[in-house]
């Protein structure tokens, strides 16, 4: 069956039109300021923390732990938990793969004044069972992406 001239191209505009508005959308995103913490060491590892929604608000926020090893090497083999304050309760973060990234949400009461506290204790490996705490201000500056 033949398709007459104008089907055909009403098919193409609305494909155009979504790839075109999916476009525009990826790049109203791109130039979001997201708040990022850190970086700090441990061992011979590396972490930063970014945070969602930028800026912070009180109420649940998403933080992202990037741990990595030497240059770009993923830092994996480890049991991360996060808590906000010095009361908070701990909750253990998401191994997002084997890419060094571990993910939770939180409940933030004040950004200006609360810090992170990332629990980090290694399960594999040759130190297995070492264990520190970093503390992350969560009032730092936001980093345009």
């Amino acid at each position: 069956m033949k398709r007459s001239p104008s089907v055909f191209f009403i098919s193409c505009f609305k494909k155009l039109f979504f790839i075109a508005m999916f476009v525009g959308l990826l790049s109203a995103c791109s130039n979001e300021q997201s708040v990022i913490l850190g970086p700090q060491q441990w061992q011979d590892l590396s972490f930063r923390v970014e945070a969602r929604p930028s800026p912070l608000r009180v109420g649940m926020n998403e933080f992202i732990v990037i741990a990595s090893r030497e240059k770009h090497k993923p830092g994996v083999g480890l049991m991360v938990m996060l808590r906000a304050g010095e009361s908070g309760e701990w909750r253990q973060a998401i191994q997002d793969g084997y890419t060094g990234v571990y993910r939770r949400a939180v409940k933030v009461d004040d950004p200006e004044t609360q810090s992170l506290s990332v629990h980090v204790r290694r399960v594999k490996g040759d130190n297995k069972g070492e264990e520190t705490v970093l503390l992350f201000p969560l009032n730092q500056k936001r980093v345009v992406q």
